[in-house]
């Protein structure tokens, strides 16, 4: 079977959002821990689903305790099995894990049509129903940035991809090589559309070498009518140190204090000092962002309806 053939019918689920790049390190899974935090705070209903085999979104970002390592979602790709989410690791917000057993789900993509399994229409069906049955206002999805088999098959289920990129040429790289899986899931018949670039870990002072990467990152999207975010994620490696120690974003960190002791009135066992002394600025950049997805989100959903 031919991969046009494979994906003469795909569909997109509503409401899904790709942050991807293949480079690692960019920000990915603090974009998404952030965003959907923001969302789930202010009443909507989200669901995260981290494809990554490291699972820093589940773990290290979201604090999930009892994450499954990725056995819900390999399980999916590979069987059509439900999708199994850990369910209010905040108000609103439920998280299908990732982790090392996601590394099973690299293999069933790339041996999927000899042993006629159909990993693509799996997630599209399970994905569709968890989403359905929930009610979720906005799915996001975290993917690794090596495993390409298992980005192909989220490019060919999404509807709108996120790519953050840092300064950096390796960076840069990155952001390309996944331009070609994106325009190569188009060129097959996926629903997915680029919502646009997102420069993260950036020194907001550096104007002229910010505006010398957002131009690489202009000539990246030539052609294709879509602007790079305006808002950016600044560089606050004390803000970032706690975000994952404490398994919280730069917005929830604003009002909290590390415990000093636990209920015994032992030391705990979690780390009791916070380097940041301010995440307000940084919290500030993921809630502009945020902004800006929902808005351009919301504009791309009634173009879609329009046509």
């Amino acid at each position: 079977m031919t991969s046009s053939r494979l994906l003469s019918d795909v569909r997109a689920v509503r409401r899904t959002i790709l942050v991807a790049n293949q480079k690692g390190g960019v920000g990915k899974s603090s974009i998404v821990a952030a965003i959907a935090v923001a969302v789930a705070r202010r009443g909507k209903r989200v669901l995260v689903v981290d494809a990554d085999q490291q699972g820093n979104c589940t773990i290290r970002d979201l604090g999930v305790k009892e994450s499954d390592e990725g056995r819900s979602l390999a399980m999916t790709l590979q069987y059509g099995s439900a999708l199994d989410p850990v369910r209010d690791v905040r108000p609103n917000l439920d998280v299908v894990c990732g982790g090392k057993l996601l590394a099973m789900a690299g293999a069933v993509a790339a041996t999927a049509e000899q042993h006629g399994i159909d990993p693509r229409q799996n997630l599209l069906v399970a994905l569709e129903t968890l989403v359905d049955s929930v009610g979720y206002d906005l799915v996001l999805i975290d993917s690794g940035p090596g495993d390409r088999g298992v980005l192909d098959l989220l490019l060919q289920v999404v509807s709108w991809l996120i790519v953050p990129t840092k300064e950096d040429d390796g960076s840069i790289d990155g952001a390309e090589l996944l331009a070609r899986r994106y325009l190569w899931a188009r060129k097959n018949g996926a629903q997915i559309e680029l919502m646009g670039m997102v420069l993260f870990d950036c020194n907001p002072r550096a104007v002229r070498r910010n505006e010398d990467t957002l131009g690489k990152i202009m000539d990246l999207l030539d052609g294709t009518g879509i602007e790079p975010f305006r808002s950016f994620i600044r560089q606050d490696k004390a803000t970032a140190l706690d975000a994952r120690a404490f398994h919280l974003t730069a917005e929830e960190l604003i009002a909290f204090s590390p415990p000093k002791t636990n209920g015994s009135g032992e030391v705990s066992d979690t780390r009791t000092k916070r380097w940041s002394r301010d995440t307000e600025p940084l919290a500030t950049d993921y809630q502009k962002l945020t902004r800006e997805v929902l808005i351009r989100l919301g504009a791309g959903e009634r173009a879609k309806e329009n046509v």
